[in-house]
């Protein structure tokens, strides 16, 4: 039942042809909702209002709200006046007003590509809105020049500064005008040190804080960067890092930082304070960005072997018609020195390095064909197809970032009873180093 549509004509006979005004209702918009406050009707104890989708409400004042709108849709109020009981007054002026719900904001924004002086964005496009609005801002929220390039799956903006960090309001336009906003920040690449602040401290000490920008990309495994300072200072602090003390040399002002643990390879900015006295501050040493020397990744792990091979315990189960492999990496790589009140499984820096290590099961000689993998945690398959020296009876796996702290994983697995008669022979390993591993991650990052 249309009860807008039974409720308009109850109201066109009884006010015999006369005409109703939305000059005094006000209304606030956006893509799912609206606030609606209008002028108080003489004679009304109550308000009915009756929205265009059926949705209506009795209010005793003469404002409301409706939710579960559609974005950019056209809806029609009539706002009555009634009694106390919530009945319509038949002989007064009804309000009628008509509004437009605004677009909604874009989904799945994200940055795509990066460069020194430009960022390319990406979002889901909406058949039903006309155009987009790509505003630049700062840090501040202030607006900033560039050049924003429209394209079918997101936009090019160009004319950026390098290593800094810009704000981007992504606006879609409809029949309704702008529509609600979506914002993401991002910063250009590049990399280099910004100096952020000297000052005075008590009793002669000094300080300093700048900020070094790395390559947003870097290569798997541990990255090093190393700060060579232009003369020995009292103390550095660095934080998004943490300080490599064997390859430091402090009274050379040589700093070599290191971002081995994930959280810290997220971080493409390292945080550095420093100490001095005024005899640092002579001219023949004076800290400025221009006499601070960076090197990214000039200090590596000292080398595994090319390619090593650990057995890894494994404990094998019946599973119903199929079987339960549990690999059990806490066995062989349980670091002491983690805080085990975390949900690491014993795993921080005992294991190699993320993207230095495959695991491989092999389904041993009683099952040539190789096992069916139906479900597998803790770590993902990777094919063994194309990859030099790869067996059929041998599955290859690979911990992504998220899945490299844990050591709690395994795999459920079926088989063909005509090629794997005999599955007692399940082993796996470990391998660490190489150019098979190399390959493995070569595929994965295609």
């Amino acid at each position: 039942m249309n009860i807008f549509a039974i409720i308009s004509s109850i109201f066109l006979l009884t006010l015999l042809g006369a005409q109703s005004t939305s000059a005094n209702v006000q209304a606030s918009v956006t893509s799912n909702s609206v606030a609606l406050k209008w002028s108080p009707i003489s004679g009304a104890v109550k308000y009915h209002v009756l929205l265009s989708d059926d949705q209506n409400t009795v209010v005793d004042r003469n404002e409301t709200q409706f939710g579960t709108l559609l974005p950019n849709t056209l809806y029609q109020v009539i706002i009555s006046a009634a009694d106390v009981n919530g009945t319509n007054i038949a002989n007064i002026l009804p309000l009628e007003y008509q509004f437009r719900t605004v677009a909604a904001p874009v989904s799945n924004l994200h940055i795509m590509d990066v460069t020194e002086s430009s960022i390319k964005l990406t979002w889901d496009m909406d058949n039903e809105t006309d155009s987009y609005q790509v505003m630049v801002k700062n840090d501040t929220g202030a607006d900033m020049s560039a050049t924003v390039v429209l394209g079918e799956e997101g936009a090019t903006i160009s004319g950026l500064h390098r290593m800094k960090f810009y704000n981007f309001d992504v606006t879609p336009v409809g029949s309704s005008g702008l529509g609600e906003s979506a914002t993401i920040r991002a910063r250009t690449d590049g990399s280099g040190i910004k100096l952020i602040a000297i000052w005075q401290g008590s009793q002669g000490i000094f300080g300093g804080a700048a900020k070094i920008f790395r390559p947003i990309t870097i290569p798997r495994g541990s990255y090093s960067i190393k700060v060579q300072l232009p003369c020995p200072v009292l103390a550095v602090k660095f934080w998004n890092a943490k300080l490599d003390k064997k390859n430091s040399v402090p009274a050379d002002a040589t700093y070599v930082l290191r971002q081995s643990k994930l959280w810290q390879r997220r971080k493409a900015e390292i945080g550095m304070n420093f100490y001095f006295t005024q005899e640092n501050e002579t001219t023949t040493c004076v800290i400025s960005e221009d006499n601070i020397s960076l090197e990214f990744g000039a200090v590596v792990e000292a080398p595994r072997d090319a390619s090593v091979n650990t057995a890894i315990p494994l404990k094998v189960e019946e599973w119903g018609i199929n079987g339960l492999v549990s690999v059990l990496l806490s066995e062989l790589y349980n670091d002491t020195n983690a805080d085990m009140t975390k949900p690491t499984n014993g795993t921080w820096n005992a294991k190699p390095e993320y993207g230095n290590y495959v695991i491989a099961v092999d389904s041993g000689a009683g099952c040539t064909g190789g096992l069916i993998y139906d479900d597998v945690w803790g770590m993902t398959r990777k094919s063994s197809e194309g990859m030099p020296g790869a067996l059929p009876s041998t599955a290859y796996f690979v911990q992504d970032e998220r899945q490299w702290p844990s050591n709690e994983i395994g795999l459920l697995y079926g088989y063909n009873p005509e090629v794997c008669e005999d599955r007692s022979g399940i082993t796996a390993q470990i391998m660490v180093g190489g150019p098979f591993v190399d390959a493995v991650f070569a595929a994965e990052d295609a």
